[in-house]
């Protein structure tokens, strides 16, 4: 199947657009699209410091997934970024949009940061990471990161 969709950065005009992908994610018992936007409206993370975006991807107005980069909170240092909230939709699994976002957020990622960091528990997702060459990591934070952005190249 292929789809007409549009990437948009997420923003405070478009956040009410990730409501829907929210409860389709709670009904597959993932939370992460409803703590990205309960962060967004608290002010705990609206992805607005430097380097920092969320973006969806948009099937005509509707929002069927997300991810995003962000500073990585748990150091002093700005340039590791942080993977975060990547969810799809159960209905649009397997045609290769999280491969889509995951590029984008690492193209991206480069402009900003020196290593990029994500903690995921999901084998799935772990497998796709692990596609891009992201190294395994045991840490209580961290499972996998890419720690040389500047000569990364996409797979």
């Amino acid at each position: 199947m292929s789809l007409d969709y549009k990437i948009k950065e997420i923003t405070d005009s478009n956040l009410s657009t990730l409501e829907d992908l929210s409860l389709d994610a709670i009904a597959d018992g993932h939370h992460s699209v409803e703590k990205a936007i309960k962060e967004w409206v608290d002010g705990t993370n609206s992805f607005s410091k430097n380097g920092e975006k969320l973006w969806g991807i948009f099937l005509n107005e509707k929002c069927i997934g997300i991810g995003g980069v962000m500073q990585y909170p748990f150091i002093d240092d700005t340039t590791v970024g942080r993977v975060r909230r990547v969810y799809i939709s159960t209905k649009y699994r397997g045609l290769g949009l999280s491969k889509v976002l995951l590029r984008l957020i690492i193209e991206k990622a480069k402009e900003n940061f020196k290593t990029l960091r994500l903690s995921t528990h999901n084998p799935v997702a772990a497998h796709l990471y692990e596609s891009f060459n992201f190294e395994k990591k045991e840490d209580d934070k961290v499972t996998h990161q890419i720690t040389n952005l500047e000569t990364y190249k996409l797979p």
